[in-house]
Formats: C-alpha cells, structure tokens, sequence
C-alpha cells in the first residue's frame, strides 16, 4: 500500500462489534494508560478480558481505570473484565524481570501482547538508564527484554490453544519507511554516540523499523521453536507489526507548536489506532499463516513494509543480526 493510502486510510475494518467475548483471556498492553494503548485496553475491558498494563506511572494507570470504567467507548454491550498493573519503567531496563516475573506468578496463559509503549522526537541527546538512545532503548532494547521474559508462556499458551488465537504485536509506524539507509538500522551505531546531533526523527525512525525487523524474526523463530501438539502439530505464536495510523495522541508531546499545527489536519482519532492494533490481535484473518511475520496499516488491512527494509531482511539478514545483538545486551537483566 502506498504511504498515501496509509496517510489517508478507509474506515477501521474491524471495530468494537466485531470483538467476541474474551472472558477467561488475558492480554498484556505496555503503555496501555495512555493514547492508543488506553483505547485498545478500552475494548478488551469491556469485552470481558483479563487487561495488563504495563508502564511506570501508578497515577497515569489509575485515571485510566477511572476513565475505561466509567467510559465503555463504543462497545454496546459491555460486559466489564478485570485491569491491573504491573510496574516497568522502560528507560530501566533493571525493572523488567523482577515485575513480569511477579506478575508470571498470576496467571497460566498469556493470549496477546501488545507492544505498544513508545517515545516519539524526544530531546536530542536523551538516553534512558544503561546509556541507550532513548528512542532505541526504549521502543526497542527494553520491549525486546520484555518480549524474552514472555516468549515461554506465549509458547505454552499457543500450543495448548487453536492455531493462530496466540500473537505477538509489535507496534511500529509510517516513519520506519524514513529509516536509515541501507537496511532501517545503522547496525555500526545504533545509537548514534558518533554523532550526537543527529536529528531525533532518525532515530525515531530506526527504532520502528526495529520493530518490524524484531517482528519478523520473531515470526521465524516462533515456528521453529514450537512445541508439537498431541497432535502431532505445531500451534506457533502469531508475529506482526503495525501501522497504527497518523494518530492525535500524546507522542506528539515532545514536538513543537508549529510541527503541531502543520500535523493536526492529518491526524486522526486515537481509538481508530487501538481498533488497527485490535484488529492485529484479535482479528480471526490475522490469525492465519499469511500474517505470521507481517505488517498491519491502518485501519485494518495487510500492508508492506519499506524496500529497504524489507531488503535487508531477505538479503542481508538484518533479522538474525538484530535478534542476537539484542539477545547479548539484555541478557545480563534477564
């Protein structure tokens, strides 16, 4: 789909009606209290799901309790679930284990997990706690520790359930199409230490290639790694990322008035984000092998990511690359 056609995207193709009843499931959402996340943790509330939201302000989590309760949005028959809060500060990446580990001690199954925490056009220059550049650490680094610590009971949960109902969403954006040539990431400085003013744009857009590259690996090494069924099947882990939309939300918080007033006129409602999101998650098409390693635009349909991206992932395996780079940096927070 051309960026025009994401820019300028068709009415949401699966919306509130469209939800079944998740009673007895259980999603997690990181930076669920806020904007797209908030929207998105909306619908599976009141559809009866078991919602977890991951981020750092107890405050920004309980205004969005009072907000999803009192608020059901356009869900018409709203039949409420349950919300929680587990403790993470993404620019931490020390505050990863001991929270999802405490939180693993709740539950038997993990049906979805959305990947949805970001930071957008900081200050150039900002860093989060091990020194990273904030956007890559943050949209990238610590989503993918997030993600090692889930992986055994997403794995679990999809063997024991009908293929394809198990996924993992990667949240990504219009902007990886703006990321470093060649391949979306320059591998030789991730964070850019070499050359501290560059623009925070790039590497905002790196970090969201980050996220399409880490979704299609994750698609490949979902498949092999599953468990067989008694089947004698392998029931894998769905892997996508996404397009949310050209969205009115708060990553836009760091830009200036005048990026604000030229933006606002292509910006669209934040809940028309969380139903291109809830349409990764739940939608029954999006369960299908088609989708495993795919890439969602807005509002709902099958997209394709950039050349260059997708060049270095079929060429240069910018995947694998990406993956064991990654795997050595969190281990010692794992």
């Amino acid at each position: 789909m051309s960026l025009f056609s994401q820019s300028f995207p068709p009415s949401p193709t699966y919306t509130e009606k469209d939800v079944p009843d998740l009673s007895g499931k259980v999603y997690l959402v990181t930076g669920g209290y806020s904007g797209v996340g908030l929207e998105l943790c909306r619908v599976l509330y009141h559809k009866g799901g078991r919602v977890v939201i991951v981020g750092r302000s107890q405050e920004s989590y309980e205004a969005a309790v009072e907000d999803i309760k009192s608020n059901p949005g356009e869900t018409k028959d709203s039949k409420p679930g349950s919300l929680e809060f587990v403790k993470v500060d993404l620019v931490d990446l020390t505050t990863i284990k001991p929270a999802i580990e405490e939180f693993l001690t709740t539950t038997e199954r993990l049906d979805v997990a959305w990947y949805n925490a970001g930071v957008m056009g900081p200050p150039v220059g900002s860093k989060t706690k091990q020194n990273y550049e904030l956007q890559w650490g943050t949209n990238v680094v610590a989503h993918f520790a997030l993600h090692s610590l889930l992986t055994p009971i997403l794995t679990s949960t999809a063997s024991s359930l009908s293929p394809g109902s198990v996924r993992a969403i990667w949240v990504s954006s219009i902007m990886h199409t703006r990321s470093p040539m060649p391949y979306g990431i320059n591998f030789d400085d991730v964070n850019y230490a070499s050359t501290p003013s560059v623009s925070s744009w790039l590497t905002y857009s790196q970090s969201k290639a980050g996220a399409v590259i880490l979704a299609d690996e994750y698609a490949k090494r979902s498949v092999a790694n599953a468990p067989l069924t008694q089947d004698g099947k392998k029931n894998h882990v769905i892997s996508i990322s996404l397009n949310p939309g050209n969205l009115k939300t708060n990553l836009q918080r760091h830009g200036s008035k005048l990026q604000s007033f030229f933006v606002d006129w292509i910006l669209y409602p934040q809940r028309n984000g969380g139903l291109t999101e809830l349409y990764a998650g739940l939608a029954p098409e999006t369960g299908a092998e088609e989708f495993n390693g795919g890439y969602v635009i807005p509002f709902g349909r099958k997209g394709k990511i950039a050349t260059h991206v997708e060049k270095g992932l079929t060429e240069a395996g910018t995947g694998k690359i990406l993956w064991e780079q990654l795997e050595k940096e969190v281990k010692p927070y794992l």
